[in-house]
Order: C-alpha cells, then sequence, then structure tokens
C-alpha cells in the first residue's frame, strides 16, 4: 500500500519540480538563443512526461485500458521530443550550429511513427496499476534512437567538460550535479525501462518518482542564480572570452558608437577583416529595416562567425571563433536590452547616445578573448 501512495504522489511532484526548472530562464530573462530555448524545452517537455505519468499510474478500472494506452503514447511521444530536445542543446553548446541540424529530426520522426502504429498493443492491470504490452522489436527500434541520442549528448557534455577544466571551481561543481545527476537517472530510466519491455517484466515503473531528486539538484544549484550569474555561467561553460574577436555598437541612425577588438592577431588577411566589417555594416542596414525589437541576425563564414542584434535604439555585433553563437547571441540581447532601458533619453539621438557609449563598452569588453588566453 505504501508503494501505491508514493506512486500516486511523487510523479506529481516531479512534474511540478520541473516546471520549476523550465519557468526558471523565463524568470531571469534568460530565452535569447536556441541553446537557451532547447534546455528550457527539455525542463518543460520532463515536467509533462512526470505529469502523464501521474495520470497514468492513476488507471484501476481495466474498462480504461484504451485511455491508458492512448496516454502512454503521448507520454512516449514527450519523452522523445525531450531526448532530441537534449541532443541539439549538447551539440549547439559543443560543435555549435549547422545548416544540417535538422536532419537530426528524421529518426525522431520515424521513432513517433512507431510509438503511434502498434508499438502499444494493450493494458494489463496488475497492482500498482497498469502495465503496457508492448510489440518488443518495435520497442527496441524506438529505444535504439533514444539511447543514441541519450549517449550524444552525454559524450558532448562530457568531452565539453574535459575541455573547460579552467572554469572556477564552483561552476565547475554546479555543472557536475546538475548535468551528472540528470544523466545518471535518464541512464537508469532507459536502462530499466528496455529491460522491462523487452522481458515483460512486471516490475513498478519508478523514474517519474525518482526524477524529483535530479530536478531537486538543479533548483539548488541554479534556482538561486541571478540572470547575471547564470550568463555568467553560460560564458565559462561556452569559453567565450576566448571566442570573441571583436564587438561594435552602432546607433539606430547607422553611426558607429563602439567598436572593440581583442589585442591578439587576427588569423585573417587584412582584405577579408575589411569584407567582414562590410558585413556587419550589411547587419545594421538590414536590421534597420526591421521593426521588430531584438532582431538577430547571423552569418557563418569559415572558422568565424558574426552576430547582430538589433534593439530598439542601437544594433550590438560581434565576430567570434568556433561554437560560440548562442552565448554571444544571449549576451549580446542581454547588454542591448539593459543599457536600453538605462539609457531611454539619451539613446534617443546619435549626439546623446555618444554621451553614454561608456557603459555599453564595459559591458561588450567582457566579451572579447583575452591575450593570454589563445582559442583552443
Amino acid at each position: 500500500m505504501a508503494y501505491h501512495e508514493l506512486l500516486q504522489v511523487l510523479p506529481l511532484v516531479s512534474a511540478a519540480v520541473w516546471f520549476g526548472i523550465g519557468a526558471l530562464p523565463v524568470l531571469r530573462r534568460r530565452l535569447s538563443s536556441p541553446f537557451e530555448g532547447s534546455l528550457t524545452g527539455f525542463a518543460l517537455l520532463m515536467g509533462l512526461w512526470a505529469f502523464l505519468d501521474w495520470i497514468f499510474l492513476g488507471f484501476a478500472d481495466p474498462s480504461q485500458a484504451d485511455l491508458a494506452v492512448l496516454i502512454s503514447n503521448v507520454r512516449i511521444t514527450v519523452i522523445t521530443g525531450a531526448m532530441a530536445t537534449l541532443l541539439f542543446a549538447s551539440k549547439w553548446i559543443y560543435l555549435g550550429h549547422s545548416r544540417w541540424d535538422a536532419l537530426l529530426l528524421v529518426p525522431v520522426a520515424g521513432s513517433l511513427a512507431i510509438v503511434w502504429t502498434g508499438l502499444t498493443s494493450g493494458a494489463e492491470f496488475v497492482w500498482w496499476g497498469p502495465r503496457l504490452v508492448r510489440d518488443p522489436v518495435r520497442y527496441s527500434l524506438w529505444a535504439a534512437q533514444q539511447v543514441a541520442y541519450l549517449g550524444a549528448a552525454i559524450v558532448m557534455i562530457a568531452a565539453l567538460s574535459r575541455q573547460r577544466r579552467d572554469i572556477p571551481q564552483t561552476s565547475r561543481v554546479r555543472i557536475f550535479w546538475t548535468g551528472g545527476s540528470l544523466g545518471a537517472f535518464l541512464v537508469i530510466w532507459l536502462a530499466t525501462n528496455i529491460y522491462n519491455n523487452v522481458t515483460g517484466s512486471s516490475d513498478v515503473p519508478w523514474l517519474s518518482s525518482l526524477l524529483v531528486v535530479p530536478g531537486v539538484i538543479i533548483l539548488v544549484a541554479l534556482g538561486p542564480l541571478s540572470s547575471e550569474a547564470f550568463g555568467t555561467l553560460f560564458r565559462q561553460a561556452a569559453d567565450l572570452e576566448r571566442r570573441v574577436i571583436a564587438v561594435y555598437l552602432f546607433h539606430q541612425s547607422g553611426e558607429p558608437l563602439v567598436a572593440l577588438a581583442s589585442s591578439r592577431t587576427f588569423p585573417i588577411e587584412p582584405e577579408r577583416m575589411q569584407s567582414i566589417l562590410s558585413v556587419v555594416g550589411s547587419f545594421v542596414e538590414t536590421s534597420l529595416a526591421s521593426g521588430s525589437a531584438y532582431g538577430v541576425t547571423a552569418l557563418r563564414f569559415d572558422a568565424q562567425g558574426a552576430v547582430a542584434v538589433r534593439g530598439r535604439h542601437v544594433i550590438a555585433a560581434a565576430l567570434y571563433d568556433g561554437p560560440a553563437y548562442d552565448a554571444v547571441r544571449s549576451e549580446l540581447v542581454r547588454i542591448v536590452r539593459g543599457f536600453e532601458a538605462a539609457n531611454v533619453r539619451e539613446l534617443e539621438t546619435w549626439e546623446g547616445a555618444t554621451t553614454v557609449a561608456e557603459a555599453a563598452a564595459d559591458e561588450l569588453s567582457r566579451l572579447l578573448s583575452r591575450a593570454d588566453s589563445p582559442a583552443p
């Protein structure tokens, strides 16, 4: 009886915790890049999955077997999407974005086709609730895609952690406990789930209940962080101070306000740098033609990339090396938003903007790579 009561409560607690994790970036205004959006989406999907598991485990009437199967299909669809968003987040922060990223959705579509075309044929009711009857072959195909995606995500995060050994100890501890605890529980879930479904075991499904543990660890580690502190952690994980080559700030009139560059030698010819600057100029023109606030324009060429963020009065741009797009974009949005909020009247004219440009320069300079820290 005690087991049954825990199964009725803990999945709902897990759902609440993970919904809370998903709300953190919204409350901290940290949804400025695809990476941040994917992590938020992952947390919300995990919360939804635990909530659906709570509903599923509440079925006790054999006449509701069809409804239990439907909820199960929705539930497994949600967890499939969660694994995909986790893979995207891991790839983007470790390898960066690619035009071929959308191809990663093809195996996901195949898995969802398996889910909705006969993966689960029915449900048998045992003492703790409905036990699903699944096709072992179909389930193995679905599970293979989840193993591949989860395994790839863990490998990339582990490789990133290995590369970032110079991160301050407090940040390393946060990353280790949040990523490590989540990865461990997902591996345990996938291993036990595969065993139960392939062998037909009727063991109690505890994962949605136990997900409260990594959820609480993540909340304790990240919940107290301010938006600025979260940004610092993001910059450290992305190795941003070794990536950004130059930063620029333009007024909405197109006149320059700030231009800063790293003191290291640019690994490109002067003529190439001139073409890069002309690209930044086209960002300004494109941004001015768009009426939306905080519009983003990006371009990738060779080993470098460029990002420009347009606010209501200014445009910030940055040139960077390597897979730093998400961190650069997030920080530029934060800087533009804060700069405009603090200097509304001055930014109405270029002359007024020049009187407060130093504050923006101080913020932008924090993104520049250091002369004594060569990019890996």
